[in-house]
């Protein structure tokens, strides 16, 4: 069976969806014949694309005013025609829109999309083009049952023909460590200190101002806590360097450490006692699975599929969106309840464990694949 994956761009291995997405290259390879087509070059793709045990291929469809974006359409279509896949899965804005309409005028049988997030960057022209194009798509796969439901609402697709198939974590990578001790000397934080941390990328709908506003409450009340961010900037106009300068402007510069995403991110989860999501609309984090499955208590914010993640005072604690009172005092219990906690770190990792492992979510796209090969039958239900 040949698989097509089509994605607007694939810049690195770190992104929410390029993460997913790369373990289903390598995870799937064995069962499939798969290709990746990314929409952008990108200088990862050149040096990295040898270790995805797939075809690669690249066609620069990016900027709607320039020529070759339509010439390099029509050579997309024509690639489709030559390779016949089975199936054409899409990823991000543009090839939900542009890699449907070419799998149907290469005549591909089966075309599916994706949705992951809660689509806050969705103006009505995209709104309008995704709408035209969802009407060649045979199904529609979500990685939470709150984007399901979005997306049944905003785009008017039939829930019956929606998947949802939660991301997948590598369990044994997360198993909990010992601090590194290494690594807090290099953000010089002292050993004998408490460490909340925000592992997110910089754009709007992360909210890193929540998380430094919330941490200017807690500095008031301990001095015995320091504030780790990790993450870099993700969309243009600098959101990392307003964040820092917010942190300037609150006086507490002093406790609110900043780190890019680089290096090994077990190594940044072993020194967290709390790990936090402020995230508006996200659709499952990764950043919260991770916390999960090393063992790190979880605050995060009740929003997009924050929930399905984490349910309030069983496996964590949730906080109103964008309510940073609520959030300082919710880590502030959690540092102060050590019972809690060790409840909360267990109901979380067996619920990573049980339903969003890597060979969960592997086996979970196998079927669903073979599915739409068999007559595009429904796969099972994820557990809400």
């Amino acid at each position: 069976m040949r698989i097509t994956f089509i994605i607007d761009h694939f810049h690195h291995a770190l992104g929410g969806t390029e993460n997913q997405l790369e373990k289903m290259l390598r995870g799937l390879s064995r069962r499939f014949e798969i290709e990746l087509v990314s929409l952008r070059a990108s200088e990862w793709l050149s040096t990295r694309s040898s270790g995805l045990d797939c075809r690669v291929s690249v066609f620069q469809i990016d900027k709607f005013k320039r020529a070759y974006t339509y010439r390099n359409f029509i050579r997309l279509v024509s690639h489709l025609r030559a390779t016949k896949p089975d199936v054409v899965h899409t990823f991000f804005p543009v090839a939900n829109i542009v890699g449907v309409i070419a799998a149907r005028l290469a005549g591909v049988r089966t075309i599916v999309a994706s949705r992951r997030d809660y689509g806050e960057w969705m103006n009505w022209r995209y709104l309008y083009m995704t709408r035209i194009a969802n009407r060649l798509v045979a199904r529609i796969v979500t990685n939470s049952n709150q984007v399901k439901r979005l997306t049944e609402q905003v785009e008017r697709f039939p829930g019956d023909r929606i998947d949802v198939i939660y991301n997948g974590i590598a369990m044994d990578s997360f198993n909990r460590a010992a601090p590194v001790l290494e690594l807090k000397h290099a953000l010089r934080i002292p050993e004998s200190r408490k460490v909340v941390g925000l592992i997110a990328n910089y754009r709007p709908m992360k909210r890193h101002e929540t998380f430094v506003r919330a941490a200017s409450e807690i500095v008031q009340a301990r001095d015995d806590i320091d504030f780790l961010l990790v993450g870099d900037n993700a969309v243009p106009g600098k959101p990392k360097e307003a964040i820092q300068q917010l942190v300037e402007s609150l006086g507490i510069a002093g406790r609110v450490h900043f780190a890019h995403a680089t290096g090994n991110v077990q190594d940044y989860l072993s020194i967290l006692d709390v790990g936090v999501n402020c995230s508006e609309g996200e659709g499952l984090s990764n950043a919260i699975m991770e916390y999960m499955a090393a063992e790190v208590p979880c605050v995060v914010s009740d929003s997009g599929g924050n929930p399905d993640l984490i349910t309030d005072d069983v496996n964590g604690y949730t906080f109103p969106l964008g309510d940073h009172r609520a959030l300082a005092q919710k880590i502030l219990h959690m540092l102060e309840d050590e019972p809690a906690r060790r409840r909360f770190t267990h109901n979380a990792k067996e619920k990573v464990r049980n339903e969003m492992s890597l060979e969960s979510m592997l086996g979970r796209f196998a079927k669903f694949y073979q599915s739409l090969g068999d007559g595009g039958g429904r796969i099972a239900k994820e557990p809400n």
